[in-house]
């Protein structure tokens, strides 16, 4: 993404015969009605180092967890602990309960059950899904004799089940992942995530052997950008004032593309910090530069001659989603800024 920088010089500064300095304005037409100037009274450069601002777009490896929250399309594990409610409210807690609640079966034959999910928030998840990985929490109440349970998904309209666990005494953690969507064999989307089922299924481990269940959860592995962070810093300008300039200097920000800036951000603030300004001697020694303001202004006092650096030294930032894809076309995390500099 291109970074774009616009100069101006603000004034230009000319000798005449007497010895006396004077100094004219340029327009976008050019210089009136003065004779050839020897210089400026400053320049306006963009530095060669520049804030990264595509950093803002580096994603982070996270996980994000899916419980329970409702009946899916298979309610067949015969019985559950205790007895009211529902066979999903007694696998959705965030700890395992252990014998508080479970779901138990003495059939020989598995037993299903499938529990649907809350769909994703875009401020919470988005980019690139790595896995889907489904979890339970089993045991079986004496020694098992025969494998006696899986995690189970449906996607798709298609049901999968992961490897048939021997089950211990003590609740035990299993799980299985899809590192694809077996139904698609394509990498996970997010709507796929939305409508994903998990669940578990059982059988008795031998004879009296019920099989327990007392926890299930998906884990979501994907890549996407930080919603929000520091913004960030580095040097932005150099003011470069004549040597034979002796006085004062006003020295203008402006932000330029605030309207493609808000389809990527919800908020972004600049610290915006002139070296031997005015306002580099006060607290804070920043001027703010947000969204909504979208100027700054410093007063360079008593100067002669010299080079002096505006730079971003913080700020804050949130973007609009952790979901490219959903961000409005022309979008830009990269703000455009424009400067300008002049005999005040």
């Amino acid at each position: 993404m291109n970074k774009k920088f616009l100069l101006i010089i603000a004034a230009a500064l000319i000798i005449i015969s007497s010895g006396i300095y004077a100094y004219t304005y340029t327009t976008a037409t050019g210089t009136l009605g003065t004779p050839t100037p020897t210089g400026d009274i400053a320049t306006v450069n963009a530095t060669a180092n520049q804030p990264g601002w595509n950093d803002v777009l580096t994603t982070a490896n996270e996980d994000i967890i899916y419980r329970p929250i409702g009946i899916g399309d298979e309610t067949a594990i015969k019985s559950q602990f205790p007895a009211s409610g529902e066979h999903w409210d007694k696998v959705d807690e965030t700890t395992s309960d252990n014998d508080s609640t479970y779901l138990y079966t003495p059939t020989t034959n598995y037993e299903e059950d499938l529990y649907i999910t809350a769909n994703h928030s875009t401020q919470t998840a988005g980019g690139d899904i790595q896995y889907v990985e489904v979890f339970m929490v089993s045991r079986v109440i004496l020694s098992a004799e025969l494998n006696s349970a899986y995690v189970h998904i449906k996607t798709n309209g298609s049901e999968y089940n992961g490897a048939s666990e021997n089950l211990s005494t003590s609740y035990a953690l299993y799980s299985n992942q899809w590192n694809i969507n077996p139904q698609s064999s394509s990498s996970w989307t997010w709507s796929e995530i939305d409508d994903l089922q998990t669940g578990v299924a059982m059988r008795k481990a031998g004879p009296a052997i019920d099989s327990r269940c007392t926890q299930v959860y998906a884990n979501i592995n994907f890549d996407a950008p930080e919603l929000n962070g520091n913004t960030p810093t580095d040097d932005l300008f150099e003011i470069t004032v004549n040597d034979d300039y002796d006085g004062n200097l006003q020295v203008r920000v402006y932000l330029t593309n605030t309207n493609d800036l808000l389809k990527a951000y919800d908020n972004l603030s600049m610290y915006l910090y002139l070296e031997s300004s005015e306002e580099a001697g006060k607290t804070p020694s920043y001027q703010l530069m947000n969204l909504q303001n979208g100027i700054a202004i410093f007063n360079l006092v008593g100067i002669s001659g010299g080079s002096y650096t505006l730079s971003v030294t913080g700020g804050t930032y949130q973007l609009f989603s952790r979901e490219i894809s959903e961000w409005e076309a022309g979008w830009t995390v990269t703000p455009e800024l424009y400067c300008e500099a002049e005999q005040r």
